[in-house]
């Protein structure tokens, strides 16, 4: 018993959202301040970050654009190494949820075999 309740304690904390807010923005329909930035491309992400208070470029960059799947990504640069997000689409595909899932999953399996 106690193995299983240690598995879903688990799988509960990783579970969890824990995501931000800008990503839960939906890029086409940004805005901030009242002002409507949506963001379909790289020269509409710049627009959005500058609309933020970013101007500041790093190695020649500001805006950093991603486009996966159907959806978009929208980050400004506000340090060398730091950035600010401004808005993920839904459809936005990252890839990298999947792997640490089946991770945590594997820990709660093995947990649960070996205690």
């Amino acid at each position: 018993m106690y193995r299983l309740l240690t598995v879903v304690a688990i799988l509960t904390l990783y579970l969890h959202p824990t995501t931000a807010t800008w990503k839960e923005t939906n890029c086409t329909t940004f805005a901030h301040n009242g002002n409507d930035f949506p963001v379909t491309d790289k020269a509409s992400c710049r627009t959005a970050c500058e609309g933020m208070g970013f101007t500041k470029e790093y190695n020649g960059r500001l805006p950093d654009y991603k486009k996966k799947c159907e959806g978009s990504e929208c980050q400004c640069l506000k340090g060398e190494n730091s950035y600010a997000g401004v808005c993920r689409d839904s459809t936005y595909c990252s890839g990298g949820n999947n792997v640490i899932f089946s991770s945590v999953f594997l820990a709660a399996c093995l947990v649960y075999w070996f205690m």
